[in-house]
């Protein structure tokens, strides 16, 4: 056989199988390898579902979302430096007793740790278990004497 032959028919078999892949990928929606080869001229005129395009943002739009994100993280940033000038005053000023410093001062005040048992609160629980097994003892003892007389 000649190799010229043979080069020939690889090629256009290579043709048909990149445009048998371009033709399941445009089906599927996913575009995952292009063709190596161009197709053959008579595969051209077959045709294919478009494959769907991936949204592009434009620049103006991009550059409007940037302008907004910094905006918000500029008033945030104020909003920070506010509070922490704010605090910084108010702590070298002495403090007036007037009925919002005597409210803001009582939640700093009250904040406490979460989760925390109190000592009256742990020595409730141990009298309420002390009484639970009490009573379930004495139960069990109760039973075990009716059980032995009958």
């Amino acid at each position: 056989m000649d190799t010229a032959k043979i080069l020939t028919d690889l090629r256009t078999q290579r043709d048909r199988i990149a445009a048998a892949i371009t033709a399941l990928e445009a089906l599927s929606g996913t575009a995952v390898s292009q063709p190596t080869a161009k197709p053959a001229p008579a595969l051209k005129a077959t045709k294919t579902a478009p494959v769907a395009k991936k949204r592009v943002i434009s620049v103006e739009a991009r550059q409007r979302m940037a302008a907004a994100q910094q905006k918000r993280w500029a008033k945030k940033k104020r909003a920070v430096k506010a509070a922490a000038k704010k605090a910084a005053t108010s702590a070298a000023m002495p403090p007036v007793a007037t009925a919002s410093a005597k409210t803001a001062a009582k939640p700093a005040a009250a904040k406490s740790p979460k989760g925390g048992l109190t000592a009256a609160g742990r020595k409730r629980l141990s009298e309420a278990t002390k009484a639970r097994w009490a009573a379930k003892k004495a139960a069990a003892k109760t039973s075990a004497v009716k059980s032995a007389t009958a």
